[in-house]
């Protein structure tokens, strides 16, 4: 009896079908990853930076954003099949890696802060920090599906719980707070938005996990990125809407300056939220970056297994220290992620067109 086999069953398209379904939650998990980044830095930089005009200086980011899928599309297209056991891959792998642990200590630095203001005002960095690291470290599943299972579940609470702070505050704004437009110049708003790339570098990492899947899925597959960027963007409009510039580039504080929107509430509910959502989005960054990060050097160095302890202690030295020595360094360096990353993208890219050419000579 003859045996035929439909779409349905043929093993090639199931495979298929993972990889799609894996691609839509790597970038799902990318895209929370990149949201706590933009807000970490918003609120480092770019608020008190860019005053009004701080929400126009994030949504500029979707231009670096774009380019950088741009580049890493063009890498998926030029990568031949196993490109990424290439050495030119792999070390680009091993970059990125070290740019995901840059974001994990931003992020702990940044839950650090957070919990030692409005919870143990009078607390030990170096337990909270420590905590944090250990929970992460020992606690963290090395299953596939363990970050995007935690990004689906954080991304709906994170977006209800933010917008419901922002209607209650938005009563107690005025219009007249978004003047100047555009901050202290249109200029300076660009150059502002410059440094705040950094935090945007890594749209076009799975390009180095998974070159031939970073070609696939078109605007849609950007789309997690963007609306990630364009919310942090919001926020920081709802801010602008409610406090007048003076506020807003007035330096009180890191810590401070990520509850401006919520500190004009009256409604101590909103407060509570905004304050809960905070601490899961960078406690999620914690733990989506160094998932991210695990991923980069098992491909760099070929291992299938690779506890994530010691690089969650690595962070520690950072957040013990706090903000108010690292401040002005992480304004000044965090921007350098960018072109980093880029960097890292071209050499995989010449690295494959080299490959071609060599296949083609006789």
């Amino acid at each position: 009896m003859n045996r035929t086999e439909t779409a349905v069953h043929d093993p090639a398209s199931a495979r298929a079908q993972r990889k799609r379904e894996a691609r839509r939650e790597n970038e799902l998990t990318l895209s929370l990853a990149m949201g706590a980044q933009v807000f970490a830095y918003g609120a480092l930089y770019v608020l008190p930076a860019a005053s009004t005009a701080a929400w126009a200086a994030v949504l500029l980011l979707l231009i670096p954003l774009a380019l950088m899928r741009l580049l890493a599309a063009w890498v998926g297209r030029a990568a031949l099949p196993g490109a990424e056991n290439t050495l030119p891959f792999r070390l680009a792998a091993g970059g990125m890696a070290a740019l995901f642990l840059t974001n994990m200590a931003v992020c702990l630095l940044t839950l650090t802060e957070l919990a030692q203001a409005f919870f143990f005002p009078g607390g030990s960095r170096l337990w909270l920090a420590l905590a944090a690291a250990l929970a992460l470290g020992l606690g963290m599943p090395a299953s596939f599906s363990a970050a995007p299972n935690l990004s689906r579940f954080l991304t709906g609470f994170l977006v209800l719980a933010l917008g419901f702070c922002a209607l209650t505050v938005l009563p107690e704004g005025e219009s007249g707070y978004l003047y100047p437009l555009a901050g202290y110049g249109a200029e300076h708003t660009l150059l502002v938005a410059l440094r705040a790339s950094g935090s945007v570098w890594m749209a076009g990492a799975l390009a180095v996990l998974s070159p031939g899947d970073s070609a696939k899925g078109g605007l849609r597959a950007a789309l997690p990125g963007a609306r990630a960027v364009a919310l942090v963007a919001l926020l920081l409009l709802c801010c602008a809407y409610v406090l007048p510039g003076t506020q807003l580039s007035f330096r009180r504080g890191y810590a401070l300056r990520l509850q401006l929107l919520m500190e004009m509430s009256p409604n101590t509910l909103s407060w509570s939220l905004a304050l809960m959502a905070e601490m899961l989005m960078f406690l999620a960054g914690f733990a989506l970056c160094s998932d991210l990060m695990r991923k980069c050097l098992k491909s760099a160095l070929h291992i299938k297994r690779l506890p994530l302890l010691p690089f969650s202690l690595a962070c520690m030295p950072l957040a013990v220290q706090g903000m108010g020595v690292w401040e002005q360094r992480l304004i000044r360096l965090l921007p350098w992620r960018y072109p980093l990353a880029a960097a890292l993208l071209l050499m995989c890219l010449l690295s494959s067109h080299a490959a071609k050419k060599k296949g083609k000579s006789p």
